[in-house]
């Protein structure tokens, strides 16, 4: 079992996602890529690195014993976040970006938008950790 109550596990994902919010908000999809893009480019890896809820979740996830379905479907979210925004990133790197995907990525975001992670993800985490 883990010696992180529910509260602190919910407290440090909460901060992790307030710093990834911070660092990929931006007034459109295609800006939010552009910076998801500067890391990509510098190297794979520390764009993982620059996901730190993602590593927090799945420290849960194995930590608890791969215990719980809300859990792991909180660790596939996040995973598929990132690997649609390496998708995206690439298709844009390749230039294969359709018409319709490149107005999408033009269109400015709702300023609640890139912080909506930040409600969900804490509260789904106390729901699944039961606190």
């Amino acid at each position: 079992m883990v010696s992180v109550s529910a509260a602190e596990a919910t407290a440090v994902l909460l901060v992790a996602e307030v710093y990834e919010s911070l660092w990929q908000s931006a007034p459109t999809l295609g800006a939010v890529l552009g910076r998801v893009r500067a890391y990509w480019r510098r190297h794979l890896f520390l764009l993982f690195f620059m996901h730190p809820s993602l590593w927090w979740t799945l420290f849960l996830y194995v930590a608890y014993g791969f215990k719980g379905a809300l859990l792991g479907m909180m660790v596939v979210m996040k995973a598929s976040d990132l690997a649609l925004k390496i998708w995206m990133v690439q298709r844009l790197e390749e230039g294969r970006v359709s018409p319709e995907m490149a107005a999408m990525l033009s269109q400015p975001l709702a300023p609640w938008m890139p912080w909506i992670n930040v409600l969900i993800y804490p509260f789904l985490l106390s729901l699944a950790l039961g606190s």
